[in-house]
């Protein structure tokens, strides 16, 4: 929204050689965050259920590892197609008419390093359950009604 709203605000003129690269990578990350979040979503059930069990089967530890693992693949895939559209705001865009100034970035530069920042610690914070998986390191989940 910031590209097509207030970028041409300050002379940004629409031409198919940035918009095509903008819409392709932005499809891109939207489908990798949502299969990210679904993966996310959906390693919440066998890492709990791996926990409450004093003996997972096999499949349950796998599961719980390979959910998450994915997760991380797809978090990843969505910050390398972010990462793509930034560098078109960054390095492509001034070839179309916006100055080389900081009025636009004042705006652009939180909004970018925000939704990085989110995604770093989504990342790291999935780092975690996949570890768990593997069995490298153990993490007790105290039930307190026992």
């Amino acid at each position: 929204m910031f590209v097509h709203g207030e970028l041409y605000d300050y002379g940004l003129v629409f031409s198919h050689e940035w918009i095509d690269g903008v819409w392709r990578n932005n499809l891109s990350f939207w489908a990798f965050i949502i299969g990210a979040t679904t993966f996310t979503a959906s390693a919440l059930v066998p890492n709990f259920l791996f926990n409450r069990k004093p003996n997972p089967s096999r499949f349950s530890v796998m599961i719980s590892f390979l959910l998450p693992a994915l997760a991380l693949v797809y978090e990843g895939l969505s910050i390398f197609f972010l990462n793509q559209i930034d560098l078109i705001v960054r390095n492509s865009l001034y070839n179309f008419g916006i100055p080389s100034s900081f009025d636009w970035s004042i705006t652009y530069e939180p909004i970018i390093l925000t939704a990085y920042g989110l995604m770093i610690i989504s990342l790291v914070a999935l780092i975690i359950p996949t570890v768990k998986g593997l069995g490298i390191i153990d993490i007790d989940i105290i039930d307190e009604t026992e």
